[in-house]
């Protein structure tokens, strides 16, 4: 556990503290470059490879047989079934109402302006696996490109003993209906998305969190795919005061560690009695670190500068600190809205931007999925009335073909016999 004191000033310094060293992100992207390369000259051999020395199971055929799959919905308890289809419903819910839609604006001088969202022909989405079963995941990741019209969802999940990802995802996937489900995890799996495989037919768009190694596969596959965002290990940063909770801040401290290597858990308050007592509910070797700020607007700025995953404001007048923080993938107010519920039921989606990246990313929504195409129609009216202003712009610009495509119609419009200009 680590205690820091915090003022405005040391702001820049306690974010470059923990975020990873550049000597640990070095290591990760040179495994993973070695990664990608291998499974790009070698396709599904070299994915079995890799399979068999990263996760020390031989999967000689990668697809998960639709067999498996309605198996483990079949297995499913009925509580755990009746929580998946919970979520999934929520979260469809609240994705249906963030889709983008079609717009028509006719301008002034008569020309149309519509734009059409189109969905992706097909999107990959990485499953988590390893230390935890995540069929949350699998639900955050298919719901919302169900939602976006995607035709083709493939699904990567790491294999277990049995070789197939954990039976629980597999679930999860039934459920939804996705029935391409491959069993390859990690950096080769963003790749074998990506590049395609014998069996693996690639992707426009990589959606999923993973750790390091996954993230950074993603930035290295970017251009070669679309991906939603940077999403790797988990963050939380609370702000809390004096009327906070202790036992229930302590736990989502404890909760946000679980996820793995990397995860980061900060608490920052103004109040030294609240940071002692929570201090006294968790473990000593915890990784969670606390934060004691010198006033809500260093804690503030502090989140700001971080940008992390996720926000929990447990303070008075928290609705109204909302409007403070503009930098967080997801933000959770009061002290019941601990970050478990949104990992797991409320309907908002856990898929979020880490590593200071929603500074310019969202979390995962039907968007993601979505291009937006401009149709442009002019009639002939408008073609005259732009024409002009067209060659102007044009010739400003030294590009006089523009123009002359431009002036010829106009041109021919006028010679158009009966037609008044």
């Amino acid at each position: 556990m680590k205690r820091l004191r915090l003022t405005h000033g040391d702001v820049p310094g306690a974010v470059r503290e923990l975020r990873p060293s550049s000597e640990r992100r070095d290591d990760v992207a040179a495994a993973v470059a070695d990664i990608i390369e291998m499974v790009g000259n070698g396709g599904e051999e070299a994915v079995r490879r890799l399979s068999l020395r990263l996760d020390g199971v031989d999967v000689a055929e990668p697809r998960v047989p639709a067999a498996a799959i309605a198996a483990a919905v079949d297995g499913l308890a009925p509580a755990v079934r009746d929580a998946l289809e919970l979520l999934a419903a929520n979260v469809r819910t609240v994705a249906s109402e963030l889709v983008p839609r079609p717009t028509r604006v006719v301008l002034p001088q008569g020309q149309v302006v519509s734009s059409r969202p189109v969905p992706v022909r097909r999107a990959g989405v990485y499953v988590p696996g390893g230390l935890a079963a995540y069929p949350s995941s699998a639900v955050m990741a298919i719901v919302p490109a169900q939602v976006a019209g995607v035709p083709g969802i493939a699904v990567c999940s790491p294999p277990g003993p049995d070789g197939r990802p954990h039976a629980t995802a597999l679930a999860a996937c039934g459920l939804l209906g996705v029935d391409e489900v491959y069993a390859v995890g990690g950096a080769q799996a963003v790749a074998a998305l990506a590049l395609g495989t014998e069996s693996i037919q690639p992707v426009d768009l990589l959606v999923g969190p993973g750790n390091a190694y996954v993230e950074e596969a993603k930035r290295r596959m970017f251009g070669q795919v679309g991906i939603e965002s940077l999403a790797g290990p988990s963050e939380l940063v609370v702000v809390a005061d004096a009327t906070a909770p202790v036992e229930p801040i302590a736990w989502d401290l404890l909760a946000q560690l679980e996820h793995g290597p990397g995860a980061q858990s900060v608490l920052v308050s103004t109040d030294p009695a609240l940071l002692d007592a929570v201090a006294a509910e968790l473990p000593p070797e915890s990784a969670a670190v606390l934060i004691e700020a010198d006033s809500l607007e260093t804690a503030f700025f502090f989140v700001n500068a971080h940008g992390p995953e996720h926000v929990q404001l447990v303070i008075e007048g928290a609705d109204e600190a909302v409007q403070d923080i503009v930098h967080a993938g997801a933000i959770f107010v009061g002290p019941y809205a601990g970050t478990a519920f949104g990992d797991y039921i409320v309907g908002s989606n856990h898929i979020l931007p880490t590593g200071g990246h929603s500074r310019f990313s969202s979390g995962l929504a039907p968007a993601a999925f979505l291009r937006t195409q401009e149709v442009v129609e002019l009639d002939a009216a408008a073609c005259e009335r732009l024409a002009g202003a067209v060659v102007v712009l044009a010739d400003a610009e030294g590009f006089p073909g523009h123009g002359r495509s431009a002036r010829v119609r106009a041109e021919a419009l006028a010679r158009t016999p009966g037609r008044v200009g």
